[in-house]
Formats: structure tokens, sequence, C-alpha cells
């Protein structure tokens, strides 16, 4: 159900789909030829036969040349911002974001967002989230901890590839649909390793969300917390670090409007995206939220998410000024690292741990 979808994974998800019909579109531009010359072809016959199948070809033949038209104008090129063709490859964005880190390294050098990559992420931020804990292992004890908030169907999140690398951790989304997907191809919700849990995030229940999370991992100290819920996330987050005290925190933020502007929504319990730009909070609002406990590090290329990390081990990184890290908003960055991703690794990698 998209309307359980964060309003950047509404419009990641819907891009994708643009994406993926064009580039089959151009792939199908043979059927499509082949398909007027069958246009053609049932017209010539149609003038031939009887009356009743002189009928029923030209109906065939208006319908098939309908359905060609169609597809046809689907195929057109189709843009964004402009000149911007979102028709384009994956090796497109790579391209987009080698450019972007190019800027970046002149500007910025010690950002930390120039190591980001994907696998299971939206855009780079596999990479900045191991680069960000690579950064602090010398300061402090891992737990080799996670908790998502807002995982989706596991596909794509920000901590599927921790999984991968070994760590134990957590998964909560309000869509039954995405839970159901993740039992069926793990087999399980619940292991020492990943529990999974569905439910909707409001004040009342945040907290015990949270504690939940935290019992199972025998830790308060989460190396690791992504919260990406529907909106209200900002109001929620004091509530959820009440209960857990996370090293790095990756929160999304709404990239239309860059710092000094201090704006977040105000808080509505049932909140469902209307699509438009009411969502979230600004950059600005989150580094406000966070001042004397977190400090912000670096935000993702694609400009949806920003990461935080712990005052008392910030000396870890370069900090930057909050209107340098900002980055706008760049959907179509929203990556394709090539293959289409599944839970056949995972469910490899948890197998031996049930």
């Amino acid at each position: 159900m998209l309307k359980s979808l964060t309003p950047f994974r509404q419009l990641a998800r819907l891009y994708g789909s643009v994406l993926s019909a064009t580039a089959a579109l151009n792939r199908q531009q043979d059927t499509l030829t082949q398909l007027q010359q069958v246009v053609l072809q049932s017209r010539v016959e149609a003038r031939g036969a009887n009356s009743d199948a002189t009928m029923l070809s030209a109906q065939i033949a208006d319908r098939l040349a309908d359905i060609a038209k169609r597809l046809n104008t689907v195929a057109a090129p189709l843009h964004i911002e402009g000149n911007r063709n979102i028709g384009h490859t994956w090796q497109d964005s790579a391209q987009l974001l080698a450019s972007l880190r190019s800027e970046l390294a002149r500007t910025m050098p010690d950002n930390i967002a120039l190591q980001g990559w994907n696998s299971y992420a939206q855009c780079d931020e596999d990479g900045i989230i191991r680069a960000c804990l690579e950064r602090i292992k010398g300061r402090t004890e891992m737990s080799g901890t996670f908790i998502e908030i807002g995982c989706g169907n596991g596909l794509e999140n920000n901590t599927h590839q921790l999984l991968l690398d070994g760590y134990r951790g957590g998964w909560l989304d309000g869509n039954p649909r995405n839970i159901a997907f993740i039992a069926e191809q793990l087999g399980s919700l619940k292991s020492d390793h990943l529990l999974v849990t569905e439910a909707f995030v409001a004040k009342e229940t945040v907290r015990p969300l949270v504690a939940q999370f935290r019992e199972h991992l025998g830790t308060a100290d989460i190396d690791f917390f992504s919260f990406d819920l529907d909106g209200n996330d900002l109001h929620l987050m004091p509530l959820a670090l009440q209960e857990i005290a996370p090293k790095i925190i990756c929160v999304e933020y709404n990239g239309k409007f860059p710092p000094p502007t201090n704006l977040a929504m105000a808080y509505v319990g049932d909140h469902q995206w209307a699509e438009d730009d009411y969502y979230g909070a600004t950059l600005q609002a989150w580094v406000n939220l966070f001042q004397g406990k977190y400090t912000l590090v670096s935000c993702n290329l694609s400009g949806v998410n920003a990461f935080f990390v712990r005052d008392d081990l910030v000396e870890s990184f370069k900090i930057y000024p909050v209107d340098q890290l900002y980055q706008p908003c760049r959907y179509w960055l929203v990556g394709n690292n090539g293959h289409r991703a599944s839970m056949k690794w995972l469910k490899q990698k948890l197998a031996p741990l049930q």
C-alpha cells in the first residue's frame, strides 16, 4: 500500500517504475515495429474478406493500431527537471554520482559521503554507514547491533547489508504486506540475529516498540539507528532516544528546503502523505533537535538521508557547516545497482543462525 510508504520511498518507487517501464519499452522497439506491420497487414487482408470477416478484421486492426499508438506515446522520452532524461540507465546514475563526488572532493575532501555505495540501500547509504562505523570503532566498544524503523520489505533499506556483515538487529514496518513478504522469504520473523515486527509507530507506541528491540538485542548501546516513518519522525525521535543511545543515527529530511529553514510538520497521529511537499522535517530542524547530543556529519547524495554521530564520538569526523553538508533532493539518483535485489543471500546468511 503506497500510503504506508514514506514520501521519498513513494516517489522513489514511482520513479523506479517509470525507469523500468521506459527501459522495457526501449527494449521492445522491434516488437512495436512488428505490431505496426501486423496492423497494416490486417487492414490489407480485411479488404479481400467477406463482410463479417471484414468487420472483425477491421475491428482487430483498429484495436492493434490503438495499442501501437499508446505504446509509442509511452515510449517517448520522459523528462524530469527540464532536460534531464529519466529514462537513463543505472550507468547514467553512476556517472551523475561520480560527477557529484568529484565536486564534493574539491569542496569537502573529508566528507564521509565520498565513500558512499549501495547494495540494498536506495542510493549510496550502504557505503556511508560502513564508513561511519569504521570511523568510530577505535573510540568505543561496538555492540554489532542496529535498529531500523521503516524497513520496507527488506529489499531496499539501510540495514540489509549490515545483516550480511554479521550485525544483529531489528526491523519494523507498518505495512502488513511487507512483513508477510519478509516472513515468506526468510521463513521466520524472529531469530537471534533479526527480530521483525509489524506495527504503526505513534507517540503512544514508539517507546515500547524500541524497548522491545533493545531487550531482544540485549543492549541500549545500539551502533546504528535508522528512523524513517510517515512524516512524524521529528516528534517521535526524542521518545525513541529515551530507550536507546545509538552511536549513529540516520534520518530522512525534507530536501526541498535548504538551511537555515527550520520546518517540521505538525504531529498528526494518523498522518498520511498527500503527495505534496508537506512532510517530515527540514535538515535544519533535525540539527536543532539533536543539538548538544548528536552532530551532523553528512547527507547522502540523493538529498534524502542525513547522518548524525553521538557527540562523544564525533571527533573521528571533520565537521563541516550545515549549509555545506546539505544536499538537495535528487530523485533520479535512486539506485539501480544492476541485478534485481533478492532475500536469498540474507536467507543463506541467517539459516545457520536460526
